[in-house]
Formats: structure tokens, sequence, C-alpha cells
């Protein structure tokens, strides 16, 4: 482009106004007085000041027009997208480095030759119509073509998108390489078909879905699955969504959606689909995103199914089964947990967790989880003999040393007040379970406690038995023979019972005899005994007791009954005891010591009653 300068010098602009002035009327001229002379002079600096500053502003534009447009020029050839300008006959006008780079030629080369011929020959014919559309449409034209392929290079392709210049000479192209997405498009399908051929061949069907169409392409074997062909299962997700089971259909979408929105690394769900025949099977649908847009946005998506129905009727089977099996447990009276090898406990029954709950013993939901041993302290009480032997026969089944076990004896709980029996059975399985029962055997207990407290106890008066009361009297003589140890022996006969009896009655006799033994009871130590050895008459034995504290007791057993009467009938009927009491000297039995005791009740009955006679201590036999 060529600019025209304006005159730089006065000189210049001087002559040129002369030359302009010469060819002027200037008749008029000779008539100008001084005044409009000088005014016209004024006027004409004036214009020529003008004219010097619009030269200057002139300048200033021409220099920055020349600056845009060297940029221009350098960042039109630094483009990394091919631009070239063709004119109506499809020939290069005009294009820049990145164009020539990818034809492969010179730019000098290239410029008047048509585009055409360097496009691979099976794209010149698209090439052209491409041409056309741009001119009947009005519109950009893109699309995918080849270019012309040199011998021993790989094939290279371009994404060409074509416009119409504004004054329709011609045509404007851009070209971006697009090789290595092509490349990398065509590994992914031979991978892919690949991946579909092994998939296949496992019985597996597969499935791509183009997200931003909505396109899902299904492979034979997915279509074969459902009892159909590809054409009858379509070619829409809105085909596939329509045959899941109307209850399964919101979850499959939820994980199609985590998946879309980067929530879940893949998608996997197992759901129930429609057959071409109309049932309900079984599936597992895994899948996962392969593609995605510059912006991270989802573009492709693939995965398989896999028909799991009878994996699932196997489940439900199992689930029946296991109702069941927890049902017969459930049904049992005894307590029942089953252990692990590592004893914790990972089933129990309703009678277990009834009695945990009823006695306010917390643990997990169903005490799952929880250790057998923590269970069974929390019964029995810390440091129970009863937990060692019950662990210690838990250990010996785990191990096979025992085919079961059984504690000899039932244990107390002190949760409930309740005793139990306990038995251990291994399982026998992989598991190594081992299956603990607690039986509750509280009447059991109670009428074994009750048979023992009756054949040792008066059952009338609470007393001691004769029996038991003779044999424990031996033990505490053997051990004060052994230690020499005191022992003192006392023989109570209540006075003139017969006659209570006969004047009021049995009943008010049996009041008499319960409120005598509560009252010896109230004056004897713990370490005291007394029973009743027949009709009135009772023993008290006092282990480590000299003759003297016996002989203090004693009295105090006489004043006491003597100050206790009992109301019978509505009046009082006070009696009175007569007691004999002997210390163990030289005899070797209890029989011997009781005979003293009973010699001295003889003299306190003999010398008034209501009193108390000891024995003469016989002196001990002298040493050879």
């Amino acid at each position: 482009m060529v600019f025209r300068r304006n005159p730089v010098s006065l000189d210049k602009l001087r002559e040129l106004a002369k030359q302009r002035f010469a060819g002027r009327n200037t008749s008029n001229a000779a008539t100008l007085t001084l005044a409009e002379a000088q005014q016209l002079f004024e006027e004409l600096e004036i214009h020529q000041i003008e004219l010097e500053l619009q030269n200057e502003h002139l300048n200033a534009a021409r220099a920055q027009l020349q600056s845009a447009l060297s940029e221009s020029s350098e960042l039109y050839d630094s483009s990394p997208a091919g631009s070239l300008l063709l004119d109506r006959d499809g020939c290069i006008t005009k294009l820049n480095l990145s164009a020539a780079q990818l034809l492969g030629r010179e730019r000098a080369r290239l410029v008047g030759g048509t585009l055409a011929q360097y496009l691979a020959e099976a794209d010149r014919r698209l090439f052209t119509g491409l041409l056309a559309q741009v001119i009947g449409a009005g519109a950009a034209q893109v699309s995918e073509l080849m270019l012309e392929r040199k011998k021993g290079a790989p094939p290279s392709h371009v994404e060409l998108r074509v416009v119409r210049l504004p004054d329709a000479s011609g045509w404007q192209v851009i070209l971006t390489d697009i090789t290595e997405r092509k490349q990398f498009e065509s590994r992914m399908r031979a991978s892919e078909v690949r991946w579909k051929l092994a998939l296949d061949a496992a019985g597996d069907g597969v499935w791509a879905w183009n997200v931003q169409t909505g396109e899902v392409t299904f492979s034979s074997r997915f279509a074969q699955l459902l009892g159909g062909t590809r054409r009858d299962i379509g070619r829409r997700m809105e085909d596939w969504t329509e045959r899941i089971h109307p209850r399964d259909r919101a979850s499959v979408v939820a994980a199609f959606q985590a998946a879309l929105s980067d929530r879940s690394a893949s998608f996997s769900n197992e759901h129930r689909t429609r057959c071409q025949d109309g049932s309900y099977k079984w599936v597992l649908s895994r899948g996962t995103i392969v593609s995605r847009s510059a912006d991270g946005r989802p573009l492709r998506m693939i995965g398989t199914y896999v028909d799991i129905s009878i994996q699932k009727l196997t489940e439900e089977a199992l689930r029946v089964a296991a109702q069941f099996q927890q049902a017969v447990f459930d049904s049992l009276s005894a307590q029942l947990a089953v252990l692990d090898r590592a004893g914790v406990m990972i089933q129990t029954n309703l009678a277990w967790r009834t009695y945990a709950a009823a006695n306010g013993m917390a643990g997990a939901p169903e005490f799952i989880g929880e250790r057998y041993a923590d269970f069974l302290y929390g019964m029995t009480g810390q440091h129970s003999p009863t937990v060692d032997a019950a662990l210690a026969g838990i250990a010996a089944v785990a191990r096979g040393e025992v085919s079961q076990f059984q504690l000899p004896q039932p244990f107390h709980a002190l949760a409930g007040d309740r005793w139990f029996s306990l038995k251990v059975t291994p399982v026998r399985d992989e598991l190594q379970r081992i299956v603990v029962s607690h039986e509750d055997v509280t009447q059991i207990k109670a009428a074994e406690l009750a048979s023992v407290k009756l054949a040792n106890t008066d059952v009338l008066t609470g007393a001691l038995s004769r029996r038991n009361f003779l044999a424990l009297a031996e033990q505490e003589l053997a051990r004060a023979s052994r230690y020499q140890l005191p022992l003192m022996v006392l023989m109570l006969d209540l006075d003139h019972f017969k006659q209570i009896n006969d004047h009021h009655g049995h009943a008010a006799g049996d009041a008499v005899l319960q409120s005598f033994v509560s009252t010896v009871t109230s004056v004897l130590r713990e370490s005291d005994l007394i029973g009743r050895l027949g009709g009135e008459e009772f023993g008290v034995l006092l282990p480590s007791t000299s003759a003297e504290g016996g002989a203090a007791l004693a009295q105090r057993i006489v004043e006491s009954v003597r100050a206790s009467p009992v109301e019978a009938g509505g009046e009082p009927i006070a009696y009175t005891v007569s007691i004999g009491g002997g210390c163990l000297g030289v005899e070797t039995s209890f029989a011997a010591l009781l005979g003293l005791a009973d010699a001295a009740l003889y003299q306190a009955k003999r010398t008034g009653r209501d009193r108390l006679e000891l024995a003469v201590a016989l002196p001990p036999p002298e040493p050879r």
C-alpha cells in the first residue's frame, strides 16, 4: 500500500498555493484594502498550521497501521491452525506457515495450486461438496478429511472448516491436525473389539454408551442374555432403562448419575431386567467412563452385563434357610450363642437376648461382636471360678482335646438370681465355630437346695437337724483336739413343755419352740451352732469357747428365755429353759462330751429348773 504525503515545508505549500491562486479569477485582488489583505494573510497562516497538524496525525496513523499489519502477519504465520484463502476455482491465494507444514510443501510452491490435489483421493469429492454446501447453506461446514499420503509416511488427518469470504470471491479454509486423535481412536476401537470378543467368549454382555447423544451400543451376547436380538434391544438409553424392573430403576439411575458426576469412580449395580419373553432375570451391570471432553465432562462409558440369576436364587435359598435356622434357634428355651474361633459371639437366640435385656446387660445389637467371656463375667461377677472353668473348657473343645464340655455343677448368675447349666459343643466346620448353651435350672436347683435344707434343718424351728448337728459337732471336736482349742457344748430342755401342749394346744407348743430357737439364736455368735435333738430338747455347740465363757453365754440364754413369753390365743405363755453344759476335756467323741452336758442338764432339772448347771470336768490322764 502507497501513502501520499502532504507538503511538509512552507515554501512548498506557498508554491502550491501560488499555482492554485494563479488559476483563479484575480480581478478583485486589486480592490482589496490593506486591512482585508492582512486578514486574509492571517487566515492563510492559520490554515497552514491546521494542515501541519493534520499531516502529523496522518503520519502517526500510518505508523500504527504498518505495525498492526506486521503483527497480524506474524500472528497469521504463528497460528497452530492452518489457514488458507481460496479463489472461486479452489486455488490457494494465500496461506500461513502452519498450513504449508500440514500440506508438506513450501508456501511459495503451494500458492496457485488447488487445495483438492493435496487431499486423499477418496476425500476430494467430499471436499468439493463442502464448498458447494457453503454456497448453498451460507454457513460454515466442518468435516474430517485425510491428506494425500506420501510414500512411506503414515496417513495424516485434518479437521477442515470452510467459510465463504464476505465478497464471495472465494473461501477461507481452517485446517486442524487431528492425526494423533484418530490414531488413538483407532487403537481404542481395536482394543474394544478384542475386549468384546473376550467378554463374549466368557459369556458377558458388553455395552457402550455415548453420553452426549444418548446412543447405546449393545453386543450380541448382551441381546442373547435377554433372549432377543440387537434390534430387539434398541439403541437408546431409554430403551435400556425401560426394561429395568420398576422397583430397581431408581437405584440404577442414581448409580449412573453418581458415576457421571464423579461421586463414584465407576458404575456397579445389581438389578432385575425384563427379558424378551416378559420374564425378569437378575443381572450385574458394571461400567466406567473411558472418554471425557477437555473440560472434564463425560463423553463415553463402556461396561458389561452378567447374568447372576442363579447366584440370586442361591442367595435367596440361603436367606430362607438362615431364617428357618434362626427361627428354630429362637424356639429353643435354652440360651444359645455361636462363637467364632476367637470366642466372639456371632449369633444368639431369642432366649439369650431376652434374658440379657431383662437383666440390664448392655451389649451390641443381639450381642453380635461381643466377647463371650465378657458376657459371662457380667452374669457371674469378675474373677469367678465358674468363668475360668468355662473358658478352659471352651479352649479344650476348640483344640479338639474333648468332643464337648459341660460344667460339673450349675453356675449362679447374679443377674436375675438364676442358676444355669453350661454346655459347650463344637460345630466342626471350616470356621471352627462353637455353640455355648445356658440351660436355666433355677427350679431344679431351688428344689435341690430345699431338699438339702430339709435334710439338714429342722422344718419347724429352723435349727439344724439332729444328724447334721452331730456331724458338724464331730468336725469341730476333731479341729479342737488337733489344735488344742477349747470347746463347749450345751444341752437345753424346755421346762414343763408337756403342760404347755396340754393346756394351750400343740399349735401353741409349736409357737413356743419357734420363739425359743429365735431367742437363743439372737444370743449366739455367728460361729455357734444350734440343733434340735428331739422334742423340746436342743443342743448348742460353742467352738473356741472356755467353760467361763460358755457359762456366761448360757446364763444369758436362761435370762432371755425367761423374759420372752410367747403370745398364743390372745394370752402370753411364759416358759423357761434348763441348761446343762460340758467343756471338752479328755473326751475323744462328741457323744461322750454330749453325755457330760446331758448329765449336767439332769442336775439342773433336779435342782429346780430354769437354771444352768455345768458338768464337773474330769482331770486329764497322767502321762506315762
